[in-house]
């Protein structure tokens, strides 16, 4: 037998005579069809499914079928054709290897038909109560409704019921895209459903095209356009839409039948009730989703942020504006992680060095002002896909806490302008249910800091910090061994952040060394194994706090907590005696681990964590019936607000007594004994038709098949509409009650973020003695003496991890031996890789990583700023120099005697010789000045160093070997990789000309014209001499001087060719 084809719930039947009529319909008539639209959408994994289900008879009879299928196009004048493959919204059940049969004659088309109609027909209504019957249109309703002959006037303007309602919703909440709930399916509707369909590739069923009528096509429409899919499509199509940078908001279903048959209140709309239940930005997707995986390190918004920014133009000593300088106010609050940094700067509208670091530190996606914005900022954050959110300058007080925001100002001595954005930013996050984070002090901090350096754009850039796809290839895809995304969070922080207070270096230093050495320990190595199946839980305890979490997220965000608890009590005897003990093993190790775990063990001792997770009813939890999650919950028993749940339990207890009373009563009308009701909702009896003669009359048949009919009594029903009530009571007191306990575990906030954190602090300290623990990786030594590295056997970390053969490098810069490095070499030679490995090197070293080297010992540096690379600027109209010079001065500007400056060929950007004189000044800038910075120059430019006479200049070459081929009339060179002391004069680009397999005649004739150009270069000097001495002997000048300004020029050409030499 053939297979049946698969057959989805949300198949409408459609009669013929009306697919029939509408055809025709559309023969005749010029206008614009309103098409009868099987209501399924076309967006699937496989695209296989695909019109084979809908196409039946001649090819003739399906083109034009096809035909009369129209989507409404986006300009609102004329309508264009989808797609033909149409497919179920269901595709969830459809497996890949399923396929579905084609129907290729009309007889099959009919059979096909006529089935499909059979099974929509005898298709059971769903009763639930929750599920909006009214809102679903019946077959008939449907046809009629797109019904597209021209009848009698009609008023188009009168709304459906549903129609009506969404209308009211919209005009509160233009600025968001509305998803709503009908039924099994999401809806979106008018302006929405254009945009939604357009993103998603799903469906547009014709309407009204605005939700206020505006669009002239709407007077053709009784009805809103829109565009549906499942329910159980809703995670990815959400994130989908937030992932383009839309606000969305969630519109559920908020009363039940029972309620609605009860509450007079309730009995007045044809509708049941709908809210906004939940609002999503790409910001906010992450944290307020209950689809998200905890036990992902990285999901959608992780390292996001809001930022809410204010600019000021600085007034100068003579009240005058400068119009090109700015003082900038940044507040910035991650969601996921609690933390609210705060900053202020001030720097030129031309030159934006450090905001463009902040927005790469921060990774904000939208960004909150009351002014606008100059246009360059403007297109900065625009480049970055950020949204800037335009507010009001007045907000509402009775919403704002000002008093507690006050004290955080305060507390933090943040400037006065702070007090305005931190009000603003709160009313913002109201919307979205995320504003307590901001009354919380301890999640407070400033982007700068006493005791470490901030890496710049640039930095992060050239040296490859991160990768944009969290592949290989980076310093932190090296050094990330976290077990958890908390974990992950931290070690980020200290990467962009290297310590410059030798004390704290030590100390992470030696709290590795101890983790190394106490690795097998069963109380570290079960606690390592704990946090690898440790979710976000600190992402967990901020949703607590915002009061979005669900009921199992709980449970496991409890249960996980109760697990530290248990670890820390079983082996409590090791703990008190080696770890938190300060005469124990880890505080003479590590006093810093001694203080860690200490604070840990604290916390976990005075939280309530076993009680509150003792007042969960496991069972319930882990039960699939969304109901009993919700109503059972609560272990009663420990719960200690139990009594109004109690109350209502108990009333339901009476009500299936007396329907346990009643069944008693059939079963002597019936005078059958064993008999009993069909199911515990409906309480439906279940009788043969060959015996229904003896049925009262008062019972009501409540459906009925050939077989057996199905009943129920008068009391019954009656009981179970009490039944129904009493249980969406329950329902709606234990919602409340888990409010309530949700507020309960949020006192504990302080105390539990304090526990994560740490724990945080010792994942990340685990990934560093991880990285540490590679083979021939050393612990760095530092010293007072300032500029000053020593390495031995040096590699870089980065290339070496890729399983790259890495030829190791010795350093030797100090202010005696001299600070100021030049490396010339050929290309390729690696020079551009050695700079870059001694700031790798120094970086991990101040995050207190072990380094790869056989000894390094160093002086802290405070900062590492990089000139490396060519690249332009369009954005901002910048050439490929004038950006070369734009870095130049930010790293002029910032460096001190203590910084770390890599300067990769500079003067690349411009011609040769103007090349040559920028990097010559720029070297003799740094040498002269009073204490010359650790500088790393690499260029091409040999003869740079020929009238410059410096103690703090070493000069360097990456070695080589020259080799002469056959057949080749340039130097062919072998890279060593290996830096030596000295100059070199050739750079040997041709040979990189072969190494791309640049054809060989093509380098020959390069190489003949390289050398014309050496000769011709050789001979100008020369030439020139003979010129100034012509133009001296021509001169009237007497003999004496003549013979005088010759002897000059003749010594000085002399001195520059033993100087060349």
């Amino acid at each position: 037998m053939s297979k049946q084809p698969i057959i989805s719930r949300f198949f409408k039947s459609v009669k013929k005579s009306k697919n029939d009529a509408i055809e025709l319909s559309v023969s005749a008539n010029s206008a614009m069809p309103e098409p009868i639209l099987i209501d399924i959408s076309n967006e699937v994994k496989d695209d296989r499914v695909s019109s084979d289900l809908l196409r039946s008879g001649s090819s003739e009879d399906t083109e034009t079928r096809n035909s009369s299928i129209h989507v409404t196009s986006l300009n609102d004048t004329e309508l264009s054709n989808p797609t033909d493959d149409l497919i179920t919204e269901e595709d969830e059940i459809i497996k890949e290897t399923d396929k579905v049969e084609n129907i290729s004659n009309g007889q099959r088309s009919s059979t096909f038909l006529k089935t499909l109609n059979n099974i929509m027909s005898k298709r059971k209504r769903v009763t639930n109560e929750h599920i909006d019957e009214i809102d679903e249109p019946s077959t008939e309703a449907a046809e009629g409704s797109y019904n597209t002959k021209k009848s009698k006037k009609t008023n188009t303007d009168q709304l459906t019921p549903l129609d009506k309602q969404i209308k009211d919703i919209k005009i509160k909440n233009m600025d968001k895209v509305l998803i709503v709930r009908v039924g099994y399916k999401y809806k979106c509707f008018a302006e929405d459903a254009i945009i939604v369909s357009q993103l998603l590739h799903i469906m547009l069923i014709p309407g009204k095209l605005s939700i206020d009528g505006s669009n002239p096509q709407d007077k053709n429409y009784k009805q809103f356009a829109y565009c549906s899919f499942p329910d159980i499509r809703l995670k990815v199509h959400l994130e989908n839409l937030v992932h383009h940078n839309l606000k969305v908001a969630i519109v559920e279903q908020t009363e039940t039948s029972a309620i609605k048959k009860v509450l007079p209140s309730s009995k007045s709309s044809s509708v049941f009730e709908r809210q906004i239940t939940g609002v999503f930005t790409k910001a906010t997707f992450g944290v307020n989703s209950t689809f998200t995986n905890l036990r992902e390190k990285f999901v959608l918004g992780h390292n996001n942020s809001i930022w809410i920014l204010k600019l000021n133009l600085v007034i100068n000593e003579l009240n005058l504006k400068n119009n090109d300088l700015f003082e900038f106010f940044l507040i910035s609050v991650n969601l996921n992680s609690g933390e609210v940094v705060y900053d202020s700067f001030t720097e030129p509208i031309n030159r934006l060095e450090k905001f463009e670091t902040r927005l790469l530190h921060l990774n904000p996606v939208e960004v909150l002002t009351t002014e606008e914005f100059p246009e360059l900022i403007s297109k900065k954050l625009k480049g970055k896909e950020c949204s800037i959110i335009k507010q009001s300058k007045d907000i509402p007080n009775d919403i704002v806490p000002t008093k507690e925001l006050d004290e955080i100002v305060k507390g933090n001595d943040m400037k006065d302008v702070f007090r305005s954005l931190l009000y603003h930013l709160y009313f913002y996050l109201t919307e979205y249910n995320n504003q307590n984070i901001l009354k919380l002090p301890t999640n407070y901090k400033h982007f700068l800091t006493n005791s470490s350096f901030t890496l710049d754009k640039n930095t992060i850039q050239s040296l490859d910090i991160f990768s944009n796809d969290c592949g290989k290839g980076s310093l932190f895809w090296l050094l990330d061994h976290t077990r958890t995304a908390f974990g992950s969070r931290q070690l980020r922080d200290w990467v962009l952040h290297p310590l410059t207070n030798q004390v704290l270096i030590e100390e992470r230093l030696n709290s590795i060394e101890a983790l190394v050495t106490e690795i097998e320990n069963i109380f570290f190595d079960s606690l390592n194994n704990l946090l690898k199946n440790t979710p976000d839980i600190l992402k967990t305890i901020n949703r607590i706090s915002y009061g979005i979490t669900s009921r199992k997220e709980v449970y496991y965000f409890l249960k996980q907590m109760k697990q530290f608890y248990d670890h820390f009590q079983v082996h409590n005897e090791f703990l008190s005696s080696e770890v938190i003990n300060e005469n124990g093993l880890i505080n003479k190790k590590s006093p810093f681990l001694f203080n860690l775990f200490k604070t840990i063990n604290e916390n976990l001792l005075t939280s309530r964590i076993p009680e509150l997770l003792a007042m969960i009813n496991i069972s319930a939890v882990l039960d699939k019936d969304p109901k009993i999650q919700v109503c059972e919950f609560f272990n009663l028993n420990n719960y200690c607000n139990s009594e109004n749940m109690t109350s209502i339990q108990r009333e339901i207890g009476s009500i299936k007594n007396e329907l346990q009373e009643e069944l008693q009563n059939i079963k002597n009308i019936l005078k059958r004994p064993h008999l009993s009701f069909k199911d515990e909702t409906e309480y439906l009896i279940e009788v043969r038709n060959t015996q229904v003669k003896g049925i009262p009359a008062d019972w009501v048949v409540v459906n009925r098949t050939k077989m057996i009919s199905r009943y129920q009594t008068p009391k019954t029903k009656l009981l179970c509409e009490k039944l129904q009530f009493q249980n969406e009571l329950l329902y709606n007191e234990a919602n409340s009650e888990y409010l309530s306990f949700v507020k309960c575990i949020n006192k504990e906030y302080t105390k539990l973020h304090q526990i994560i954190s740490n724990f945080g602090v010792y994942d990340a300290l685990l990934s560093l003695s991880a990285t540490s623990n590679y083979t021939n990786y050393v612990r760095p030594k530092f010293t007072d003496v300032p500029q000053y590295i020593q390495a031995s056997n040096s590699r870089n970390p980065i290339i070496e991890s890729l399983n790259l053969n890495y030829v190791p490098n010795n350093v030797t810069i100090s202010q005696k031996e001299g600070s100021f490095l030049i490396i010339t070499g050929p290309n390729m030679g690696g020079k551009s890789s050695y700079i870059r490995q001694v700031a790798l090197l120094i970086i991990l070293s101040q995050i207190g990583s072990f380094v790869p080297a056989d000894v390094l010992e160093i002086s802290i540096f405070d900062n590492v700023l990089t000139r490396i690379g060519a690249y332009d600027n369009l954005l901002q109209g910048q050439s490929t120099f004038k950006v070369e010079l734009q870095e130049i001065l930010h790293i002029i500007k910032n460096s001190t005697e203590n910084s770390l400056l890599l300067l990769d060929e500079v003067g690349r950007g411009t011609s040769t010789k103007d090349g040559q004189a920028i990097s010559w000044s720029l070297i003799n800038y740094f040498v002269t000045l009073p204490s010359c910075p650790v500088v790393l120059f690499t260029t091409h430019y040999s003869n740079l160093t020929k009238n410059l006479s410096s103690k703090v200049i070493q000069n360097y070459y990456m070695d080589f070997v020259e080799r002469k081929l056959e057949g080749e009339s340039w130097t062919t060179v072998v890279f060593l990789y290996k830096l030596k002391k000295g100059l070199t004069d050739n750079s040997y680009g041709l040979n990189v000309a072969k190494l791309a397999q640049i054809d060989a005649r093509i380098i020959n004739e390069a190489h003949s014209a390289s050398e014309t150009m050496r000769d011709e270069e050789e001979i100008e000097p020369k030439l020139n001499v003979i010129y100034t001495m012509k133009n001296i002997l021509s001169s009237s000048l007497d003999n004496a001087e003549k013979v005088s300004s010759l002897i000059t020029l003749i010594d000085s050409t002399t001195n520059e060719e033993e100087n060349s030499k």
